[in-house]
């Protein structure tokens, strides 16, 4: 009759490697694809993972039976999936099958990079187990970064973008505009909301004095406001907007109420009709959008169910004073 000798701390370890590793693998799933859950959920999955592996080292020794079972391929594949159903249940099927996707790439490519860091770090005889380990947790947590920001950049191209079209003395211009929640610029004649445009963007849409008086205002001048009387077309148009921000208290920006603000595919409300702010520089150094809009404008100006934003990009405009 065979006997074998096992160590029960080198089981425990190795039990405990497989743990954390299950445990950030479906965390890694679900912060890359902004699936919630809970830690107390997520141990729960990592433990019927680890479960797994425990009956698995018990049958490589002949302690219990079903060892070609427990590697069989559909079998790993349904421990897979209820170890995701009880991660993020009750997720939507399609949901499921997107984090089910993110937990077998990321876990094979962390598997990967574990073995080849044992080897590679070992010998290849006795490889190095314990770095390998450390290895996949360190690209688990690395592609989880890496992952989650791609995915957050396309959320924020697809969300939080809006097409903006701005109509005045029959010139038009379309800017792509960036939702804000930092921007909480309020018109002070009639407490309207105020959109950030950048002073480029609006090109042939404003005169070249207006273009002069936002130089002007920038560089601190003096009579901007006598200025501004001097040119009556535009007198009941122009305002000036107090703003703070980062490095600048009680600052000016020169605003205009325009004929017709389009946002996205809706006009804007009569009795909500904002005003535009002229910025003198860019709002996004890759120039990705070239105007900021508070969420007050895609929820109430539109009338329509447009999503709750719960974030949106800097403010790089501040408060209002």
């Amino acid at each position: 009759m065979l006997e074998y000798t096992f160590y029960v701390d080198a089981w425990l370890i190795r039990l405990a490697c497989n743990f954390i590793f299950e445990y950030l693998l479906l965390w890694a799933a679900a912060t890359v694809t902004r699936t919630p859950t809970k830690p107390t959920r997520l141990s729960l999955a990592a433990l019927v993972g680890t479960l797994h592996y425990l009956l698995y080292l018990m049958a490589g020794l002949g302690l219990i039976p079903f060892y070609g079972f427990l590697r069989f391929l559909p079998v790993l594949i349904l421990l897979s999936f209820a170890m995701l159903a009880v991660a993020f249940y009750p997720a939507p099927l399609k949901r499921l099958l997107g984090v089910a996707a993110y937990f077998y790439g990321i876990g094979f490519f962390a598997a990967g990079a574990g073995m080849a860091a044992a080897y590679i770090l070992g010998d290849p005889a006795v490889p190095r187990f314990g770095l390998g380990t450390l290895a996949a947790v360190l690209t688990i947590l690395i592609t989880a970064e890496i992952g989650w920001g791609v995915v957050h950049k396309q959320v924020v191209k697809s969300v939080y973008r809006i097409p903006l079209e701005i109509s005045c003395e029959e010139q038009v211009v379309n800017v792509s505009a960036l939702v804000d929640t930092g921007n909480n610029l309020h018109d002070p004649f009639n407490r309207q909301p105020v959109i950030i445009v950048e002073q480029k963007a609006l090109g042939p849409l404003i005169p070249a004095e207006i273009n002069s008086l936002v130089k002007a205002l920038e560089q601190g001048g003096l009579n901007t406001t006598d200025e501004l009387a001097g040119l009556p077309a535009w007198q009941t148009r122009l305002r000036l907007i107090p703003f703070s921000s980062v490095g600048k208290k009680n600052g000016l920006m020169i605003g205009f109420r325009p004929d017709k603000i389009r946002i996205g595919k809706h006009l804007a409300a009569l009795d909500f009709n904002p005003t535009v702010a002229i910025h003198p520089h860019a709002l996004d150094p890759n120039g990705e959008y070239a105007a900021l809009i508070p969420p007050s404008l895609v929820a109430e100006g539109l009338g329509s169910a447009a999503p709750k934003l719960a974030e949106g990009g800097k403010s790089h405009a501040g408060k209002s004073t």
